[in-house]
């Protein structure tokens, strides 16, 4: 499979900046890629084939990572012993799913996946902001082996299903390890730059990856990425979390529809 040459004109130099823009700045507030606004939006306003878009948008879901993480961390939010911990498990969880996906049907994983972001959507929108033990000490067991549990499960259905990323690490930090949302978002933000870089490497070197595309959009997503860190740590907890939880809830909607055929 080769890479598909992509034209550039004077329209298209500055849409795809934009796009950058706004899935980074949308990266950079809630801890997730932006994958889920680049990749739909390449193949169906700029027509640009599946593979190609899927290669780009790592590229760019990468460099979201990269600027949310410098904000992050500069501010002491990344908790990077946990992102590390629950980013391994999630690879391990991942890999098994993508092998037990072929002996399933992916409307019914689908439908159970979009239940369980349902559910999660609810209680970011409903929860209580509070302090826990998991920011600043030490996790206890019960929660640690939880949270270790869902980010192998996370793995396998973001397999399954083809999602994943911050929607699925954040609910599982904030609502079972307890870590504040802000850390949630800001140590999500540092792992999904672990997951996409690896698979940014794969499509590159299949020659799927148009760099001038790619250069173009990761200035906008690195720019806007600055700018929806630096926002979400103005942002009140509360609100963060449930901007956060209208969007998974949204999320889930679509993954039930899927699930049924609409």
């Amino acid at each position: 499979m080769s890479s598909m040459p992509l034209s550039l004109d004077l329209y298209t130099v500055p849409l795809f900046f934009i796009l950058g823009l706004i899935a980074g700045g949308f990266g950079g507030l809630l801890g997730i890629g932006g994958g889920f606004l680049i990749t739909p939006s390449l193949v169906l306003f700029f027509n640009i084939p599946i593979h190609n878009a899927v290669a780009i948008s790592l590229v760019c879901v990468t460099m979201t990572s990269l600027s949310a993480t410098l904000v992050y961390a500069s501010k002491k939010q990344t908790d990077f012993r946990y992102g590390i911990l629950l980013e391994s498990i999630t690879v391990l969880g991942s890999m098994l799913g993508a092998r037990v996906a072929i002996g399933l049907k992916p409307q019914v994983i689908e439908f159970i996946f979009g239940a369980v972001l349902s559910y999660a959507s609810i209680r970011m929108i409903r929860g209580s902001e509070r302090k826990t033990e998991a920011k600043g000490g030490v996790l206890s067991r019960r929660r640690l082996y939880l949270g270790m549990l869902a980010s192998f499960l996370a793995g396998m259905l973001s397999s399954l299903v083809g999602i994943g990323g911050g929607t699925v690490k954040v609910p599982i930090m904030y609502l079972i390890l307890g870590l504040p949302v802000k850390t949630s978002i800001a140590t999500s933000a540092f792992m999904i730059g672990i997951t996409s870089s690896t698979g940014a490497l794969v499509y590159l070197f299949k020659g799927l990856t148009e760099p001038t595309i790619a250069a173009i959009i990761v200035v906008g997503i690195f720019l806007g990425a600055q700018l929806g860190s630096h926002l979400a740590l103005k942002i009140k907890g509360v609100m963060l979390r449930r901007i956060f939880g209208v969007l998974l809830f949204l999320l889930s909607i679509r993954m039930i529809l899927k699930s049924i055929g609409l």
